[in-house]
């Protein structure tokens, strides 16, 4: 018979036990979270940056929720509160908008952009011819898909980014060094 020689075990469960400290700290956990909350953030400045700017409101209220675990997928949101944003983004059939200008910056009557055509009529009539068509009389007016073209690019490059860090992140397990808390 064959002597096979000895084997000592020491490495491998050292190895077991980074492995298992990880998963006790929820390090994996505290991984995607702070990795997807780097990625919304890296998206966030992409769709900043193809914003279009009027006021500046539309491009100042982008915000990024918080990581949450649902089962086994993670979700953060990416959205903005301003009530127009969807229609910059995919795109609107062009209308009259009531409001008036001070200065150079346009400013919208909130109330009266729900009034019916009749009464639309009216508050020309009483306000005068105050307001803006928006887009081509019957037309339509582009999106800018700031956020489905950003979020596309993202979708490209974050295989790149997970791979590095996951490769990092195993290093140091490996090392019997798990990552701490925030970083």
């Amino acid at each position: 018979m064959a002597k096979w020689g000895s084997f000592k075990f020491d490495e491998i469960e050292r190895l077991a036990e980074s492995f298992q400290q990880a998963l006790d700290e929820r390090v994996i956990d505290r991984f995607m979270q702070e990795f997807l909350l780097e990625m919304a953030m890296r998206a966030l400045r992409k769709i900043k940056k193809r914003t279009p700017v009027n006021s500046g409101d539309l491009r100042r209220k982008w915000k990024v929720g918080r990581v949450i675990r649902m089962g086994d997928a993670y979700v953060v949101e990416i959205f903005n509160p301003v009530e127009f944003a969807s229609f910059v983004e995919y795109g609107f059939r062009a209308h009259w908008v009531p409001g008036h200008w001070e200065g150079n910056r346009f400013v919208y009557d909130k109330a009266a952009i729900k009034l019916s055509k009749e009464a639309r009529a009216a508050y020309r009539e009483k306000y005068g011819s105050t307001g803006m068509y928006v887009g081509k009389k019957n037309g339509w007016v582009q999106g800018r898909f700031m956020m489905t073209i950003s979020m596309q690019e993202m979708e490209r490059e974050m295989p790149k980014y997970l791979a590095k860090r996951q490769m990092e992140l195993l290093e140091q397990i490996m090392n019997g060094r798990p990552p701490k808390k925030g970083g």
